[in-house]
């Protein structure tokens, strides 16, 4: 009896934390996503970006695409998690997931005193999730609540 197990898109899929990131590829997913439709990004802004970064995931297909990312950005106190992204052919897959667990792992981990997010992708259930509860409904900020995730 030949009993087939399910494929896990993500095995295809690596992530890496505050590793290397071709910078060229990382503007080019904020364009592919419509965050920089006019190219204004330049490497050297990228670069500069990465550097101010306290932490930040990305996830690669087997052949070194950049299908998505998350970063946290901020002072030793107060930060903001940003630029939750994935690339369009590869939604859906659990990337955007695993990203978040990889931020979240990194604010438990700490002492900051605020985490905020700005979510505009009217998918509020899916950052509920990580503790992130809605500041005001007339408002996109989310704030993490230490202790608030549910998964």
């Amino acid at each position: 009896m030949h009993v087939e197990r399910a494929v896990d898109p993500l095995d295809a899929i690596s992530f890496t934390e505050n590793a290397p990131v071709d910078v060229s590829q990382l503007n080019n997913l904020y364009d592919i996503i419509g965050w920089d439709p006019d190219g204004r990004r330049t490497p050297e802004e990228t670069e500069d970006m990465l550097r101010r970064s306290y932490y930040w995931i990305a996830a690669h297909t087997l052949d070194g695409l950049l299908v998505g990312f998350a970063r946290v950005c901020g002072d030793p106190y107060i930060v903001q998690v940003l630029d939750v992204i994935t690339h369009p052919d590869y939604r859906r897959m659990g990337i955007a997931t695993r990203c978040m667990d990889g931020v979240l792992g990194h604010i438990r981990r700490s002492m900051y005193i605020s985490v905020t997010l700005t979510d505009s992708s009217e998918l509020p259930s899916f950052y509920r999730r990580f503790g992130f509860q809605a500041v005001s409904n007339d408002t996109p900020m989310r704030l993490w609540v230490r202790g608030a995730e549910r998964r």
